[in-house]
């Protein structure tokens, strides 16, 4: 296969997405073709030898696919591959993917937060599919529901293998791992219905069941509590990298998708402001309740206003919910103050937490 930009450049490009040295292109197929996902990998550096004699990021994602898809499993398999090199050293590789007409999970259920009993069903035939997947060796270390497509037929297909593994037996110890990167996301799941998916994966009911749910996540909470850690820590990390997220003009920063948006201005000092803004990153990250941040101008941040409204509980009930919620990633350092919005209550002083 050609250079893919030559002909992602022309009107069939529809859409383009850029993930640090991945880009993302979709083409429409036209004449009643699928359209063909492009994923393109870029190496610049150091890290072009350390391909020199290994397969690119393309190529061993296709083969992974095929590895997977020996095992059962339906996957988005790239159908073309290409890499350039320069005097052996790798600088970019590409997979193309067809369109499979599949939903993404995620969108799935973030649309049925008002559909209980989808929802639930939905969340039940992942789970038994979850546990299908590690008991043949799938290790898919980015365990989202961003990385499952859904087809007509209900059937779940995998895609992204960028870093997967194939183990020779069931993943053991490493599930536990999978289902606490599982359990960081939201999309509106509440605490039972995590519960009714942790029983269906475990397969068993009445008291041994519920012995054996306790066990599984005690377990799976350390490995929940170590990931939001290192989560908390790469937002501390990104805060200060200007790129596809971040814009930066001389010492002002800018949250480039809320830039022009409505704000809060906290005046507070230059170190102080700083650490206003690393600690919304962070809170954003782990999907706690809190301002998130859109400037820091030197001694002043700015943070997204989403407004005000009466609390329609008690307010007590609400700051301990958010409270219930910050808490086990770490502690206040001063009083935290509350913002009551249409959504429930936020934090509005970031800087007040400090991450485990």
């Amino acid at each position: 296969m050609g250079e893919p930009e030559r002909v992602l450049e022309g009107p069939e490009s529809l859409a383009r997405e850029s993930a640090g040295r991945k880009r993302f292109y979709r083409l429409d197929g036209g004449s009643g073709e699928p359209a063909l996902y492009v994923k393109v990998f870029t190496l610049s550096g150091a890290a072009r030898w350390r391909y020199f004699l290994r397969p690119s990021k393309a190529r061993r994602e296709r083969a992974v696919a095929r590895a997977v898809e020996a095992r059962g499993f339906a996957v988005a398999r790239p159908v073309a591959v290409g890499e350039r090199r320069s005097l052996g050293l790798l600088e970019r590789s590409w997979a193309v993917t067809r369109d499979l007409a599949a939903r993404d999970l995620r969108a799935l259920l973030e649309g049925a937060r008002e559909n209980g009993p989808e929802r639930r069903a939905l969340l039940e035939r992942f789970a038994r599919f979850a546990r299908e997947l590690h008991d043949a060796g799938v290790d898919q270390d980015d365990f989202s529901p961003n990385n499952f497509l859904v087809r007509g037929d209900g059937a779940f297909v995998l895609i992204d293998f960028e870093r997967a593994r194939l183990r020779r037996g069931p993943l053991r110890a490493r599930a536990w791992t999978q289902l606490a990167k599982l359990n960081r996301r939201d999309f509106g799941i509440s605490r039972s219905e995590r519960l009714r998916f942790l029983r269906t994966y475990l397969g068993s009911t009445g008291a041994a069941g519920r012995a054996e749910r306790r066990a599984a996540w005690q377990k799976i909470w350390p490995e929940f509590r170590r990931i939001r850690a290192r989560d908390a820590r790469r937002a501390a990390d990104a805060a200060f990298k200007e790129g596809r997220h971040l814009a930066r003009d001389g010492e002002v920063w800018t949250v480039r998708a809320r830039a022009g948006a409505k704000t809060i201005r906290l005046e507070l000092g230059a170190d102080d402001a700083r650490k206003c803004w690393v600690r919304a990153h962070q809170l954003e990250r782990l999907g706690l309740p809190a301002l998130r941040p859109v400037k820091l101008d030197g001694g002043a941040v700015e943070l997204l206003d989403p407004g005000t409204a009466q609390p329609r509980s008690p307010a007590d009930l609400l700051i301990g919910r958010a409270l219930a919620a910050i808490v086990p990633f770490g502690r206040f350092t001063a009083p935290p103050q509350w913002r009551f919005t249409t959504h429930g209550v936020v934090l509005a002083n970031p800087q007040a937490f400090e991450p485990n």
